[in-house]
Formats: C-alpha cells, structure tokens, sequence
C-alpha cells in the first residue's frame, strides 16, 4: 500500500475516515515554502488534535521531521508516525475515533 498515491493508499484510506468522523484535516498538497519537517497531517476534533507522519512500511523519518516531530511532542502536543499496518490494525481509526468522540466530561 502506498502512503500517498491511488485509491487504496494510506492517505485516500485517512481521508475517508476523517469524512467518516467528521474531523477537519489539513494537509499541504504542495510543501514548496513551507517550514521543512512539518507534519503531512494536523486533525483537529473535538477531543483534541493529532499532528500526524504518513509514511510507508519502509519510509524513513527526514532529521528534520524528527526535530519537528521532537518539538510538537515536548509542547504537550500528539505526534506521530503512521503507517499502511496502522491502518490495517486498527491504531489509526482508534486514535481518530478518540478525537471524534471524547469521553463526556464530568458534571
């Protein structure tokens, strides 16, 4: 499975579920100008914000992605790589599903 490209890559796969979920997901289509290392994926829901990598089974992290991935993390902020095994495992529709539907709050 491909991160990026076809009807059955990772990305065509997140987009659906974030369709799915109602959750607002930006993405660069083109990273020309912007801030290297940036994350492909920032998803906001209700329940908080996920800042996410997609890369494929092999694809390694640039020291850029690593330094900004480092930063998002020590600012209290939810980074991460994913993968097409994410995917396929379930990890990547339950951590949307815990942004789209955050446990009430107490009274």
């Amino acid at each position: 499975m491909y991160e990026d490209r076809g009807p059955d890559s990772l990305e065509a796969n997140l987009r659906k579920l974030l369709d799915d979920l109602n959750l607002f997901g930006f993405h660069v289509r083109n990273s020309i100008g912007s801030a290297r290392g940036w994350p492909d994926w920032a998803i906001l829901g209700p329940g908080g914000a996920l800042f996410r990598e997609l890369k494929s089974e092999a694809g390694k992290l640039s020291g850029e992605q690593r330094r900004v991935g480092s930063k998002l993390t020590r600012a209290g902020l939810d980074w991460a790589v994913w993968r097409p095994t994410d995917l396929l495992n379930g990890v990547i529709a339950a951590q949307l599903a815990r942004i789209a539907y955050p446990p009430e709050e107490a009274a």
